[in-house]
């Protein structure tokens, strides 16, 4: 899913069904921060410091969820730029993260796209003025994971994925503007 804001999480699991949904997530967040520290230690979410290279503890955790997902016991909802971006238009996607998952699970592959928070970038701005803003969404997929996880086959899949979320985004947007430039209501698909 691409990172608009803090409301990117609850909207991204309350559209994945099945399983217990799992996020990578930012070790910074293990402690010191009510509500989500908890729910991050309880749940297991893997925990990354998104640092140039990736620790042994990190490496095992991102494996250990991988590998639960290819058993169908979770699923996992990615947020691959790592970050929330303030236009809203997507990101670099880190690659490191999705070479570990993609190599241990071999389950079909969902895009969320969604637009239109990019003003509720984070708590305080989504109690101040969320109630009047649209939110659009499309879910793209699935998409089946290269068989042969190379480095190569896996960062060709990536960006086919990291285009066609840039190029569903642009036309979300293009959709919600009229022809004066103003936002218009877009029902989600």
């Amino acid at each position: 899913m691409n990172h608009q804001s803090v409301l990117d999480i609850p909207l991204g699991i309350s559209l994945i069904p099945g399983p217990q949904t799992v996020i990578p997530t930012r070790d910074r967040y293990r402690r010191g921060v009510p509500g989500i520290s908890p729910l991050v230690r309880l749940a297991k979410f893997p925990l990354v410091s998104q640092g140039r290279t990736i620790t042994r503890e990190e490496l095992g955790a991102l494996t250990e969820a991988s590998e639960r997902v290819g058993r169908g016991e979770l699923c996992l909802l990615i947020f691959p730029e790592g970050h929330r971006t303030r236009d809203g238009r997507l990101g670099r996607f880190m690659r490191g993260g999705l070479r570990i998952v993609f190599a241990h699970a071999r389950r079909p592959v969902f895009c969320i796209v969604a637009d239109g928070m990019t003003t509720a970038r984070t708590a305080v701005d989504v109690v101040a003025g969320l109630a009047s803003k649209d939110l659009h969404v499309r879910i793209l997929g699935p998409f089946t994971p290269p068989s042969d996880a190379t480095a190569e086959s896996t960062d060709e899949f990536v960006d086919s994925l990291h285009r066609q979320m840039t190029e569903t985004l642009a036309s979300m947007r293009r959709e919600g503007s009229d022809e004066h430039g103003r936002a218009s209501s877009v029902a989600a698909h």
